[in-house]
């Protein structure tokens, strides 16, 4: 194999490596970007969920309302 031939080979090489370098980086980047907004609207949305179902036995826990119908279901079983 002549210098001529290796060099061309080594050229050819480096702009085939170059090209998939690009369209790896340009092909991917969008996607995982993408995949992480969707996780954290998805975690967001959970966290809200969460933080309502929360706040509802917070308040059926504390509301004498509530305790009182505990207190008549309980007499009711008793029974």
């Amino acid at each position: 194999m002549s210098m001529w031939t290796a060099i061309t080979m080594i050229c050819v090489a480096a702009m085939v490596t170059g090209a998939f370098r690009a369209r790896h980086r340009k092909g991917h980047a969008p996607e995982s970007d993408e995949s992480l907004r969707l996780l954290e609207e998805r975690i967001d949305r959970l966290e809200a969920e969460l933080r309502e179902r929360v706040q509802t036995l917070e308040r059926i826990v504390t509301d004498r309302q509530e305790d009182l119908k505990r207190q008549f279901d309980h007499l009711e079983k008793a029974s």
